[in-house]
Formats: C-alpha cells, sequence, structure tokens
C-alpha cells in the first residue's frame, strides 16, 4: 500500500511508467494493481490518517534496459535518484514516484 497526495496522477505514473495493470480503478476508492499471481499494489489517497511518508519503503522492478528506462524518465521529468550502476546480479538505478517513494529499476544479469 502507498499513499498519495494526487492518486491520478500516481495511477498514471505506475500504469504508464512502469506498465503495471490496473485491475480497480473507481470512485473513492484505492487504485490496485497486479504485480502477480497472489501480489497486489494498492494506490490510496492521503487523509488526516493516512501521510505520504517517502523513504518508508522501496519497491523493486525489473525492467528489459535500465538505461533506457531512466532516460525515458529524464525526458518525461520523472526524479532519478541514482543513475544505473553495475552490481553482480545486475545493473540497477532509483527513480522517485510523484510522491518521493523510490523505485529500484533493475536489469538482472542473465546465467
Amino acid at each position: 500500500m502507498l499513499v498519495c497526495s494526487d492518486l491520478a496522477r500516481s495511477r498514471d505514473f505506475y500504469r504508464d511508467v512502469l506498465g503495471l495493470a490496473v485491475i480497480q480503478d473507481l470512485p473513492k476508492r484505492p487504485v490496485r494493481f497486479r504485480l502477480g499471481a497472489d501480489a497486489v499494489l494498492s494506490l490510496h489517497r492521503k487523509s488526516d490518517v493516512l501521510a505520504v511518508r517517502p523513504g518508508s519503503l522501496q519497491l523493486g522492478f525489473t525492467v528489459d534496459d535500465v538505461d533506457r528506462f531512466v532516460a525515458d524518465c529524464v525526458a518525461r521529468k520523472i526524479p532519478i535518484f541514482q543513475d544505473p550502476y553495475d552490481e553482480p546480479f545486475g545493473r540497477i538505478a532509483t527513480v522517485g514516484d510523484p510522491d518521493g517513494y523510490p523505485l529500484q529499476v533493475a536489469t538482472l544479469t542473465k546465467r
């Protein structure tokens, strides 16, 4: 679950930039995305009870080409928190979602 300052903007980011499939998008309800067979990401509007707290979690996604993904993010004016770099398991970078939550993106080394 992520708390969002602008639900539509965050929905568009996770759908259009990360390519997640929307499974629920109803008025006054959380937006829900399918992450896997049994995993769901829910985006909730901020409220008096729910606050946006970037840095409280970090999601990770695999992408085909980290460098191309980061270049596309730059073109969309999405913040880049950490430029692409190599690790033993692949190439990774960190970008920010519309509320400043860090998202790690990685291209894994094929073994």
